[in-house]
């Protein structure tokens, strides 16, 4: 009997050794992987956003429809999207040139795309920004993107416009990262001549540029992995409604037929914004993660079970007694956290 015990307890204590032996850690879970969804519809357009978090309208037409959606308790944390923005010039010295003539007309005032290229698009949208929420819309509807820097152009949607992953930064000088697309399209070419002396030298195309489908997705640098899939199917999901489609000028003609022809249009873009994502180069999330992790004093590690990554309290590894929990390889820096190991 004492035996028959005695076996009993070991086989308990060997139990206890190859399985218990795992320190129970404190987990808290990450903002994101606690996102609920709502629906949003104004009677023009329909989406779905993160619960909470709010919508604003451009004060504007059909044509040029634009709508930002955002968290309220941090607007770093957004989505825009606009159908189209009018009154660029291809140069600066067509801009310049018509300004000498025309001064209060918008193409003398807005900054010329020059080239005429997505990146060439945002790296003046400053400028426009500020006259368009100054001039048109009265609000400081449009963010503003300070040392705007490409990252890597990760390829072109369905529709032409390239995908940026870029850099900025916010109004508070804070680091910044998002996701940037647009479509910059000429509706031809129209010379004038600067100098009648010199007439085949001096010609000028100021024909007008005109820019489509402009969504872009931004959040803090360092929470962007985090964040990007959940504000990708946001913009999946737009859609846009028959009175939308009933209301719109039909002096835009494509752009409405785009439309019509495929209410899931948006759709398609999030899948290649999603696809070009994945494909991504990943040294700037692992530089850029260690750096994050080393001011704000995490560590990274990952569960050998799920798979899932959390920040630990730097020193969790040197603390935590068990298998479960080991220290992220560099690739893993791509991936989103599903929480925080805390003491």
């Amino acid at each position: 009997m004492k035996k028959r015990r005695l076996l009993t307890i070991l086989f308990i204590a060997i139990i206890f050794i190859v399985t218990g032996c795992e320190k129970k850690v404190k987990i808290v879970k990450s903002e994101t992987s606690l996102v609920t969804y709502e629906d949003y519809s104004n009677g023009l357009v329909s989406l779905k956003i993160p619960k909470g978090w709010k919508v604003d309208v451009a004060p504007t037409d059909y044509i040029h429809y634009s709508f930002k959606v955002y968290n309220p308790s941090n607007k770093d944390y957004m989505f825009l999207f606009g159908l189209k923005q009018e009154g660029f010039l291809k140069s600066e010295k067509a801009r310049s040139t018509y300004a000498k003539y025309y001064p209060k007309a918008i193409f003398s005032k807005l900054a010329a795309i020059d080239p005429q290229t997505t990146e060439s698009f945002y790296k003046v949208w400053n400028k426009n920004a500020k006259l368009s929420n100054s001039t048109e819309l009265k609000t400081e509807y449009f963010p503003y993107f300070s040392d705007f820097n490409v990252i890597e152009n990760l390829g072109k949607t369905n529709i032409g416009g390239d995908i940026l992953r870029a850099t900025f930064k916010n109004d508070s000088n804070e680091s910044m990262q998002g996701l940037f697309t647009a479509t910059v399209k000429s509706v031809g070419s129209y010379y004038i001549n600067t100098d009648i002396k010199n007439i085949f030298s001096s010609k000028v195309d100021v024909s007008p540029l005109n820019v489509y489908n402009i969504i872009l997705m931004t959040t803090p640098d360092s929470d962007f992995n985090n964040w990007q899939k959940i504000l990708d199917y946001c913009i999946s999901t737009i859609e846009f409604s028959d009175n939308f489609i009933k209301g719109f000028n039909n002096q835009e003609t494509t752009l409405i037929n785009t439309i019509k022809a495929n209410q899931k249009i948006y759709d398609s873009i999030s899948d290649m914004i999603m696809d070009s994502w994945q494909k991504r180069n990943n040294s700037y999330d692992i530089i850029s993660g260690k750096q994050s992790d080393a001011t704000l004093g995490y560590e990274r590690v990952y569960d050998t079970e799920t798979g899932d990554v959390y920040k630990a309290y730097n020193g969790f590894t040197d603390d935590y007694q068990g298998n479960r929990y080991k220290s992220i390889t560099d690739d893993m820096y791509t991936k989103s956290i599903s929480g925080y190991i805390e003491k």
